[in-house]
């Protein structure tokens, strides 16, 4: 027995050490219409309908320990490059929000959202409790973290300027209820366009389209801030489908890929389980939105 212990943490040691493939060398996510199964949905905030994910290139992402990679803070103003979005939604890219004080980390190259008929600016702000950093985080051999500070820009100035926390996983997410509803106030809305609270979403991670890169989904969920001028207090989610650029082995980073008993095993707590089922169910409803 304990020979078997010391085994496993042997088998453990080696396996996050080797998760640092190789430090000094960046890599790239890549999820846009033309990749493996698109950007992803947006659904919500509310009562919104479900959406097409806003195409997004990160850049420059690399590993600053084993299991812990970074997309780090890059703003130059209004030089080049500006991000899509920002030069689809004003005519004067300076590489800040509309409300002239939050940069932008243009290493995320996030392109032009529209929402309900409405354009967005989103992108990854500079000044908040990551001081524009993304970090994602490897906590086991098959489960990933990404945390950011996510920030929506209607574009009408500082009150149009929506922050809010970003905590994705690549494993299970529940939709939360409204604000309102979590503080005992009526008139929240319990829901994020066709997912209802308490609905669970799932993420993964692997080598899914066999080209030997990393590749998987985030799934994400929260709620809009109450001092919001847009849907306050209402629940949103979202599943980000993603590629890299980064060799893979799927030895090192968990058996999901494997049989279709394993991913039953795996998706079987979750309300819409894995991306190939949750994409069939959106054509279902709304044609318009796959890729």
């Amino acid at each position: 027995m304990q020979n078997k212990y010391i085994r496993n943490i042997i088998i453990s040691i080696i396996s996050t050490l080797t998760l640092q493939f190789n430090p000094a060398a960046a890599f790239t996510v890549y999820s846009i219409k033309d990749s493996f199964m698109g950007p992803g949905i947006f659904y919500g905030p509310g009562r919104l309908a479900d959406s097409l994910l806003f195409d997004v290139v990160i850049r420059n992402v690399a590993f600053t320990s084993a299991g812990t990679f970074v997309t780090p803070f890059f703003n130059n103003g209004a030089a080049e490059p500006n991000v899509r979005g920002e030069i689809a939604t004003t005519d004067n890219p300076d590489g800040y929000f509309s409300d002239g004080t939050t940069p932008i980390n243009e290493n995320a190259d996030v392109g032009p959202f529209e929402l309900s008929g409405s354009p967005f600016l989103v992108g990854i702000g500079g000044g908040g409790a990551h001081q524009g950093e993304q970090i994602s985080v490897l906590l086991d051999n098959h489960l990933m973290i990404m945390t950011m500070d996510i920030v929506f820009d209607m574009g009408i100035g500082p009150a149009g300027v929506i922050s809010a926390p970003f905590y994705g996983t690549t494993g299970e997410a529940t939709l939360p209820p409204s604000i309102q509803t979590k503080l005992g106030y009526p008139g929240g809305i319990d829901r994020a366009g066709s997912l209802k609270a308490g609905d669970k979403i799932r993420g993964r991670l692997g080598d899914f389209d066999g080209n030997g890169m990393l590749d998987g989904a985030i799934v994400v969920t929260g709620n809009l801030p109450l001092n919001s001028i847009f849907m306050p207090g209402a629940p949103y989610a979202l599943i980000r489908y993603f590629e890299t650029d980064m060799p893979y082995n799927g030895a090192l980073i968990g058996k999901l890929p494997g049989t279709a008993a394993n991913r039953h095993q795996q998706s079987s707590t979750a309300t819409h389980a894995f991306p190939e089922a949750e994409t069939a169910m959106v054509s279902t409803t709304n044609p318009g939105i796959n890729k």
